[in-house]
């Protein structure tokens, strides 16, 4: 899938309240007082998810944790752009952010496309109608973010998109490895941010040199543990991820894959 071009507000087409929270890292409540901007994902990460809804064109969306509400803007932006698609979003903790989530969909006037639910998941996505584009960003406990991850997956369509955000911790981290060893996700990688090149240490190199050798060793995957042989710098996976779905859950009641 190749994203569409930007044709319009010229070449970033997040709107104007969005610009202006990331140019001056502050955002107002809905009294005029200022906040500063924080917990949030980058303005880079945001034209990723713009890009990735404007091309999938999802009748239905969902988003688990609204925070500051930016990556609600930008979904919201991407449907109200295509001219179809409703987003709902779950967050029984937006009043620990003054609203300021909501204040800022309401001036990016994208209220029309939203549904708000002041509740957790678990409670709302089992009454949603099939979801074609879902973000989940919200407590990244690991266990939390996998009920989350197969209460969406119940709902989400095979070819739709679901990414995550805040993979440098542990606990997302060990959650993807789990998905592309034990679900039908791959990696969708036409909206991944660009990473920063660095320098290959060393140490590193010898690293890399003895997972080589480990894999070569008859039964490595019994032998050593799944980070150690694939360990998560080597799959070069970004902060905001995207995965797609390619199939139903079909498996097997005894099924198993280390992760």
């Amino acid at each position: 899938m190749v994203p569409e071009p930007f044709t319009s507000r010229e070449q970033n087409p997040l709107p104007a309240v969005l610009k202006d929270a990331f140019a001056t890292g502050t955002i107002p409540d809905r009294d005029g007082s200022i906040h500063p901007l924080h917990s949030n994902i980058s303005q880079e990460e945001a034209l990723a998810l713009y890009t990735a809804v404007k091309s999938l064109k999802p009748i239905t969306s969902a988003e688990v944790g609204l925070a500051n509400g930016v990556s609600a803007v930008s979904i919201l932006q991407a449907l109200a752009d295509n001219a179809e698609g409703r987003h709902h979003i779950m967050d029984p903790f937006q009043v620990n952010y003054h609203d300021l989530g909501l204040e800022m969909i309401t001036r990016a006037g994208l209220s029309d496309r939203m549904t708000f639910y002041r509740q957790f998941a678990e409670e709302v996505v089992p009454n949603l109608p099939r979801i074609q584009f879902t973000f989940i960003d919200a407590s990244h406990l690991f266990d939390l973010t996998l009920v989350e991850f197969v209460l969406m997956d119940k709902k989400l369509d095979i070819g739709g998109m679901i990414a995550f955000h805040d993979l440098w911790m542990p606990s997302l981290q060990k959650l993807i490895r789990y998905i592309l060893a034990n679900r039908s996700y791959e990696i969708v990688r036409d909206f991944d941010v660009p990473q920063p090149l660095q320098r290959i240490s060393p140490g590193r190199k010898v690293k890399s040199a003895l997972i080589r050798l480990a894999r070569t060793l008859p039964g490595s995957k019994r032998i050593f543990r799944e980070e150690f042989l694939e360990p998560w710098w080597m799959l070069q996976i970004p902060n905001l991820v995207i995965l797609r779905k390619t199939a139903d859950d079909h498996r097997d009641w005894r099924f198993h894959a280390p992760f």
